[in-house]
């Protein structure tokens, strides 16, 4: 990857992303196919008239879907899983505000972000499903509603290239859009049985965030996808160090032991509280490094979740 495509994500980039869907082909399992219908992707929840597979039961389960005769055989309770035989919207709350374009390995994470949505884009769009997303800047939302039609696509990875490019410049008076509030536009938007994947460092994750997030989970299947760089992960060496956001500077001396627990613990700390959220509310959750060979990160985890859960 070369400096600027380090920097920002081209539109010409995100097309290429195409050919990294067969990173996902292994979780493809079996396929539904009727007319005007989207393919199912068996690593997601549906239910429909065609039967998948049995799993254990788990807690939340539709007691309905419990195979009786397995259960009485095995003495442990299992579940039938369908596939789903209409088409599926497919929404990308994809975070591009400016905690988002800062990177100290392969990419800015504003870029890692949008090259994973436009991989799991392309890979719906060939199963039949519609694909639609909010994308969020510092000064605006955008939304583009779920779509089969190509031109469509390629105007929300047209928006999606454009705010990886963008440097934002503030007034004084000027309020960021804050993650809140792109949570509620989501609950207002997506209102039952679409799968959603919020890409993003999280950065301002708060309690009316998990509060809207919650009620979304309830008739939706989300996943979180946590894209952060090693750096906020991992405290620099001890030494002095100037930081710059573009607007202010502040020093940061990592050579104090309290600075350097503090900085480990800030990190920490959203971590526990994303996983606390995602275990209780059954979201999936995927933590994606700078370092990481992000397509993979994601590839693998998708079928660990079906092995485990879907």
């Amino acid at each position: 990857m070369n400096n600027s495509e380090a920097v920002f994500a081209s539109l010409e980039s995100l097309i290429k992303d195409q050919y990294q869907t067969y990173r996902l082909n292994s979780i493809q399992g079996k396929k539904t196919v009727k007319h005007n219908l989207g393919e199912n992707l068996s690593a997601f929840k549906g239910r429909g008239m065609d039967f998948d597979e049995v799993r254990e039961y788990q807690s939340g389960d539709d007691v309905r879907l419990v195979d009786w005769r397995l259960t009485a055989k095995t003495g442990k309770a299992y579940t039938k899983i369908f596939h789903e035989e209409r088409d599926r919207h497919i929404w990308f709350l994809l975070d591009l505000r400016k905690s988002m374009k800062f990177g100290t390995k392969q990419a800015f994470k504003s870029v890692i972000a949008a090259h994973i949505t436009a991989m799991l884009s392309w890979f719906f769009y060939k199963k039949g499903d519609k694909i639609g997303g909010l994308v969020l800047s510092d000064k605006k939302m955008q939304v583009f509603n779920p779509s089969k039609i190509r031109n469509q696509i390629m105007t929300f990875f047209n928006a999606i290239s454009e705010e990886t490019e963008k440097k934002e410049h503030f007034e004084k008076k000027e309020e960021e859009i804050s993650l809140a509030q792109a949570c509620l536009k989501l609950r207002r938007t997506c209102r039952n049985g679409n799968i959603i994947f919020i890409i993003s460092d999280f950065s301002d994750l708060n309690d009316d965030v998990l509060k809207c997030l919650a009620s979304v989970a309830r008739t939706n299947e989300i996943s979180f996808i946590n894209v952060y760089d090693v750096l906020e992960g991992r405290c620099p060496s001890p030494n002095l160090y100037n930081i710059s956001d573009g607007s202010s500077f502040i020093s940061l001396d990592t050579r104090q032991k309290d600075i350097h627990d503090s900085y480990i613990y800030y990190f920490q700390k959203k971590l526990w509280q994303i996983l606390e959220f995602t275990n209780k509310f059954h979201i999936r959750y995927i933590p994606v490094s700078s370092e990481d060979d992000y397509y993979d990160v994601v590839a693998t985890a998708l079928q660990k979740s079906r092995r485990r859960k879907f």
